[in-house]
């Protein structure tokens, strides 16, 4: 996971973060001098716009749903899609299609 002294829900490593599926807690002011290094902690980002940090390493229970049990939106939802090799197994959400494409990661992806 990530933890961040600085940064908001659109700093660079939110977005990285979310784009890679990793766990980001951005703008904790003292995170950096809280944690310390070589420890394990938990990150969680499960309970709305404000995470938490927890000591050690906690155990996670995993729930399944059925996504057809689940209310249409009224607002389309969209992928933001960054790596051009997660098109194929992100094709079988129920989204209505890519919102953005993030560039930087498509060119860097081909690159590197």
């Amino acid at each position: 996971g990530v933890v961040t002294n600085r940064g908001g829900r659109t700093c660079h490593a939110a977005i990285v973060s979310r784009e890679l599926g990793v766990p980001c807690i951005v703008g904790t002011k003292d995170a950096t001098e809280q944690l310390q290094t070589g420890e394990n902690y938990t990150i969680d980002c499960s309970k709305g716009s404000t995470g938490v940090v927890y000591p050690g390493v906690s155990t996670i229970e995993r729930t399944s749903v059925d996504i057809d049990t689940i209310s249409k939106t009224k607002t389309e939802i969209k992928l933001i899609l960054g790596d051009p090799d997660a098109a194929l197994s992100l094709s079988g959400l129920p989204v209505a299609g890519v919102g953005l494409v993030r560039q930087e990661f498509v060119v860097a992806s081909h690159i590197g």
